[in-house]
This record gives structure tokens, C-alpha cells and sequence, in this order.
């Protein structure tokens, strides 16, 4: 029965009228009262004449504008009236977005340029945010695997024989395949490594001793055998190849220190009480 009550048009209109009866009563009677400001400023117009020509790459006109601060003027009577009435509570996006707001106004409170010592000091204190990979040169014979098919393995045993002892520079094209990335790779990060021939081939080659032929090393293209030219170890590069680098996390990590200590502030403020809730909510609800 109750299903089918709550259907009802009748009950849905009743509902609805009552609302806003409630709405306009509240209306009619703040109407006999004083009225509230609305101030627009100069610069608030400029603000939004402004944020017209960036959207539509030219000034408004002065009807334009006249529209815009009436717009301006119902988003902020309709604001103030939403909030008296008690719209904006228990509203996720509302919450959502005024917590935002609260956060950039913490965020302009750190947009000063750190000076060269600070970031120095933030640079030594979060090394590993800024040390550069292990890096790697080294060449390579390859053979495919979509063209050699199930002759792979035996023609990789033999090659095996044939680089063993065998100089660096040997004609990699002859006694292999071509690769379409080239034979020869100059300082390679470890990722760098990884995305393009693999994680199992970039660990292998990361054991890889310098100096003379190792492999094969499969990949997904087919079989290589590596000889690595050089190793260089990572490091922590000076500031001023990474100052930008380190400004964005400094910036960063004041932003977050900023909040914290405002939302610190705000919350002494208040006294939060935590509600138990009942033991059988859960298990009702699960049902």
C-alpha cells in the first residue's frame, strides 16, 4: 500500500507545494526587513569584463556587461537566499567546492619566489625527489624473431659462439638483423630502457658487465646480444640545471604545509563530537 501511495501524483504535488510555501514565506517575511548589501566594485566589474575577453577574445559590450553584472547579481541573491534557507547543507558538491576554495586561499599565502638558499636547503633535505638514474651506452646484435621464427635459438647459439672474445666493433648488421631503433644507445636511463625493449631485458642489462659481449637477451622483438660501452652512476645534480624543478616541489610542499596549518588554526575553532553510531545500523543496512 505504501508503495503505491508514494507514487501518487497528488502526494508528489502536495509535497512539492508545501516546500515551496515554506520558500516564499520565508521570502515574504525577510522582505519586510532591512535589506542586505550587494556591493559591486569597480573592480569586481573589471574582474568580470576581464574574464569575458579571455574566454572570447574581445572586450564585452556595454550591454554585455550590463548583463554580466545582473548575472553576477541573481548568482549572489540566489547564494545568500540558499544558504538562509539551509540549501547548501549536507550538498557533497557545495562542501566539495568552498573546501576548495579555502585550499587556494591557503596556496596564495606561499606564491613568494623561494630564494636560492631556501631552495639549496629543500634540494639537500629531499635528494631522492632530484637524483638522476643509473644511466647506460651500449650497442647490440639482434636477431628477430619474426624473421628467423623457430630457427632463433639455434641461430642465437651460434652467434654466441661467434661474439665470444670478439671485439666491440664488430659489423652488427652483417652477422644479425636490423633493428628499427637503431644498434647503438647512448646513455639510457633504466626506464628509458624498460619502455622500450622491456622490464626483463632492462633488469638483464642492468647486471651486464662492460667490456665485452653478453646475451642472448630476449625482448619481445627477438634476441640481442649487448656490449656495454659505459655506465654512469646516478647523481645528484647541481641547482642550477634543476632549479625549476626544485621550485615546483618546494612550492608544493609549502602549499600542503600552508593548508595543514590553516585547517590546524580552523579547527580549534570548534569541538567535534563523534556519534556512535547503533551496533545493528550496519547489518539493516546490509539487508
Amino acid at each position: 500500500m505504501k508503495p503505491r501511495l508514494l507514487r501518487e501524483p497528488l502526494l508528489h504535488f502536495l509535497l512539492l507545494g508545501g516546500a515551496l510555501f515554506g520558500l516564499f514565506s520565508m521570502v515574504e517575511k525577510k522582505s519586510t526587513e532591512a535589506p542586505t548589501k550587494i556591493v559591486i566594485s569597480a573592480a569586481h566589474v573589471s574582474a568580470l569584463a576581464d574574464r569575458f575577453a579571455r574566454t572570447w577574445r574581445r572586450a564585452p559590450t556595454e550591454q554585455e556587461l550590463q548583463g554580466l553584472v545582473e548575472d553576477d547579481i541573481r548568482d549572489e541573491v540566489f547564494y545568500r537566499e540558499g544558504r538562509a534557507a539551509g540549501l547548501d547543507r549536507d550538498d557533497f558538491v557545495i562542501h566539495r567546492r568552498v573546501r576548495q576554495k579555502m585550499e587556494l586561499l591557503a596556496e596564495d599565502m606561499t606564491t613568494a619566489d623561494p630564494s636560492d638558499e631556501q631552495l639549496a636547503s629543500y634540494l639537500e633535505s629531499n635528494p631522492e625527489q632530484f637524483w638522476t638514474e643509473d644511466r647506460v651506452t651500449f650497442h647490440h646484435v639482434f636477431l628477430s624473431a619474426t624473421r628467423r621464427g623457430s630457427a632463433l635459438q639455434d641461430d642465437a647459439k651460434q652467434l654466441a659462439a661467434t661474439l665470444n672474445g670478439a671485439s666491440p666493433a664488430v659489423d652488427t648488421i652483417a652477422i644479425g638483423d636490423p633493428f628499427l631503433l637503431g644498434e647503438e644507445f647512448r646513455e639510457m636511463s633504466r626506464s628509458d630502457v624498460a619502455h622500450t625493449f622491456g622490464e626483463g631485458f632492462a633488469e638483464q642489462l642492468s647486471a651486464a658487465e662492460p667490456g665485452r659481449w653478453q646475451g642472448p637477451i630476449p625482448s619481445s622483438f627477438g634476441a640481442h646480444f649487448v656490449f656495454v660501452d659505459e655506465r654512469e652512476k646516478g647523481r645528484l645534480p647541481p641547482l642550477n640545471t634543476i632549479r625549476g624543478a626544485v621550485q615546483r616541489e618546494w612550492l608544493s610542499a609549502h602549499r600542503i604545509e600552508a593548508e595543514r596549518k590553516l585547517y590546524r588554526a580552523l579547527l580549534e575553532r570548534y569541538q567535534i563530537v563523534m556519534e556512535t553510531a547503533p551496533k545493528n545500523v550496519g547489518s539493516e543496512a546490509a539487508r
